[in-house]
């Protein structure tokens, strides 16, 4: 599939930073039209920093997170749907002070696809993303990857799931067959945590943090519960052994 990218990735590479770091960003625009780069987890003027530049220009921004948790960064030049629904978008994690307890950790980022064929190639079809009909759905770029490849972890382990919802329509509606999500931050950790959630609704540029404890060997699909997200590939397995 022909794609607008972050660094040649859909979705684009995971950052990973603690409350209070000092990021410091430099963008360059190698493409052919205007782009930009919007940081959820950034509190900057967004005239300036997330301001859209032209082919071969390049512009540098620094902010320090506030608050911990799953953000989203992507693309915000207009129209915005038609760069987000081409690939334009990433995860930042943002970590507490201090840390949340050991687990085994994965990023999952949920995003539709909306796309024609021209030739042998499948490219971004606007008026499809405009109508809110997605071809398929994945969690980090690839319809039905977790299922060929499984996550794995540990029976006693706790997973740990960083989900953020690139969409660029429609909500991800998390769930774990044959699991509950034991806890749940829906905002900043370690406060306001939710227990005992089965499904959870992250809406399109948010994000949250899902902890299931692996109290049993076996398999547990994870889905979008969003009905008919998960037939279009927004599904996995996760596979607990000893």
């Amino acid at each position: 599939m022909q794609a607008w990218t972050f660094d040649g990735r859909v979705p684009a590479p995971i950052l990973h930073v603690r409350v209070g770091d000092l990021v410091k960003i430099t963008f360059t625009n190698r493409g052919t039209m205007p782009h930009s780069i919007d940081f959820h987890a950034a509190r900057t003027d967004w005239k300036t920093a997330f301001r859209s530049i032209a082919p071969g220009q390049s512009l540098s921004f620094e902010f320090r997170p506030k608050y911990p948790g799953a953000f989203l960064y992507h693309c915000g030049t207009p129209p915005v749907l038609l760069h987000m629904g081409s690939g334009m978008y990433g995860a930042m994690i943002v970590d507490p002070i201090p840390p949340l307890p050991r687990a085994r950790e994965f990023v999952l980022v949920y995003s539709a696809f909306f796309v024609t064929r021209s030739g042998s190639v499948w490219r971004p079809d606007f008026p499809r993303m405009l109508a809110d009909q997605p071809n398929y759905a994945a969690f980090n770029g690839r319809a039905f990857q977790y299922q060929k490849s499984p996550l794995r972890a540990h029976v006693g382990e706790r997973i740990r799931f960083y989900v953020i919802n690139a969409g660029p329509r429609g909500d991800c509606d998390f769930h774990v067959i044959g699991q509950q999500l034991d806890t749940v931050y829906p905002a900043a950790p370690p406060s306001g945590a939710l227990h005992g959630v089965q499904t959870y609704a992250i809406p399109p540029g948010g994000g949250a943090i899902f902890e299931v404890d692996a109290n049993q060997t076996g398999t547990f699909p994870f889905i979008n519960h969003n009905v008919g997200h998960g037939d279009q590939g927004a599904v996995g397995l996760l596979v607990v052994g000893r």
